[in-house]
């Protein structure tokens, strides 16, 4: 075809560019040449596509789940080898840090110099419930039906757990088989970035600037970010591969801070407690729980967590623990949550103010300590990333859907020790966690065409130091 072009062109030139038929025939001519260029790129789209959905498939076999009790588990250990083993048959660079995270690095290859992009996506699955033996169930040409699975558990669209499934008919769904999750939360998201590298790899002309990839472990028990610095990630934009449905993007999250409260009382036996001087800590410790987490509203620097909506954060009195052969100590784990810090530090302000009186009143002493589990993305995110958002998603057809999430994501954990803020992009994954999950093949895709498209679009912006 090109030669085709050339020659083409050569008889409009022997012709003369004015003459009306010659131009009319170049134009035919490049039209030809940009259907049979659009005809390829979408050839190749299907066959990543394809690979994409296959991709998740596998993944879905991959036992990973993480545990509130382990370090890390051998299941993630063993995952994280096959992903680095995957990426290395790519022949990219990359890293398997010591303790399992999963860096990718690929050097710009433009001469202008524009800021590094950076993906983010975890690789362990939640350990609520059951995540062994996971068996996919690839349903083609969605009929629009609850769909009936082992156990007992139906996913039906007329309610809740498959509200979105009617946006599916005729479309390709993915389904566990009801007795495990389906592990979308967040195969979903590796799926996409191993694709992303896989294409990168494969398309060597593709221009791009720097980028940098981390898979990172742990993050469904709240330790994504744990030892994140084993890596050389810390992009200037960056986007998390973990989010929802259609169009879904996560630029604002909770702030999250856990605030461990000891009270140490005085052991001794209680029958003599007025000569040896036996001081309980767990009715102080109610008592200061009551007023840092009372029932009531009004007044409340933070309200409970049934009383939070909408952009309302909440401070909730998660558990208190008597510490194995520690007589007459009471630890009260409190939990924070709020859009503004501000807010956290307000409801941490008045936990100050009234220790002393607990501590004067009842004979106590109260030691404090404070946590950051993770932070609001908004409040630190690059100042191009909602325009870049807009148009990577433009080029893939889709409508971005803006929202704040009260709860935290990978890029939330990833601040805490950057500084730095991403949003976090849909991915198809659906009810999370649930028996009931489910993944939107075409949403997954979708996800993929916007990574793409978030690396061109990154590459044309030019670097502000």
């Amino acid at each position: 075809m090109k030669g085709n072009y050339f020659i083409a062109l050569l008889a409009a030139a022997v012709l003369g560019f004015g003459n009306l038929n010659a131009n009319a025939a170049i134009d035919n001519l490049l039209n030809q040449v940009t259907r049979q260029t659009a005809h390829t790129t979408l050839k190749k789209q299907n066959d990543y596509r394809q690979i994409l959905l296959n991709r998740f498939l596998k993944y879905t076999t991959y036992d990973s789940q993480s545990s509130e009790k382990e370090q890390i588990t051998a299941v993630q250990i063993e995952t994280a080898k096959k992903l680095f083993d995957e990426i290395q048959s790519f022949g990219l660079n990359v890293t398997l840090t010591p303790h399992h995270y999963i860096y990718v690095e690929i050097p710009s290859n433009v001469k202008e110099d524009v800021p590094t992009l950076g993906f983010s996506s975890h690789y362990d699955v939640t350990p609520d419930n059951p995540a062994t033996g996971i068996k996919a169930r690839k349903i083609e040409n969605y009929d629009g039906k609850p769909i009936v699975l082992e156990n007992g558990q139906v996913i039906d669209p007329a309610k809740e757990n498959g509200a979105y499934l009617s946006t599916q008919i005729g479309k390709t769904i993915v389904t566990s088989d009801g007795t495990t999750i389906l592990s979308a939360d967040d195969k979903a998201g590796v799926s996409i970035m191993m694709t992303m590298l896989q294409t990168l790899a494969q398309n060597p002309n593709r221009k791009h600037g720097k980028i940098q990839v981390v898979f990172a472990p742990n993050e469904d028990v709240g330790r994504a970010a744990e030892f994140i610095e084993e890596t050389p990630y810390n992009p200037d934009i960056a986007f998390d591969f973990d989010g929802g449905v259609d169009g879904e993007v996560v630029i604002g999250n909770f702030n999250a801070e856990q605030v461990i409260v000891t009270v140490q009382g005085h052991p001794g036996h209680q029958s003599h407690a007025a000569e040896n001087g036996y001081i309980n800590a767990w009715f102080p410790a109610c008592v200061l729980g009551a007023l840092l987490c009372p029932l009531e509203t009004e007044g409340s620097v933070l309200p409970l967590p049934n009383h939070s909506t909408g952009k309302q954060g909440y401070a909730e009195l998660h558990h208190i623990d008597y510490p194995a052969n520690t007589p007459s100590v009471a630890k009260m784990d409190f939990r924070l949550r709020g859009f503004v810090q501000a807010d956290l530090d307000a409801w941490k302000d008045q936990m100050y103010a009234t220790i002393p009186e607990i501590e004067h009143n009842y004979g106590v002493k109260i030691s404090v300590d404070v946590s950051r589990s993770y932070g609001n993305v908004e409040e630190a995110i690059h100042p191009e990333a909602k325009n870049i958002t807009r148009r990577a998603f433009a080029k893939a057809g889709v409508t971005p859907n803006f929202k704040e999430e009260r709860a935290g994501t990978t890029a939330s954990m990833f601040l805490i020790k950057l500084g730095k803020g991403a949003f976090t992009i849909f991915t198809g994954q659906n009810n999370p966690h649930a028996f009931t999950e489910w993944l939107s093949e075409e949403d997954m895709y979708k996800s993929y065409l916007i990574s793409l498209n978030l690396i061109d679009e990154v590459a044309a912006l030019k670097q502000n130091r």
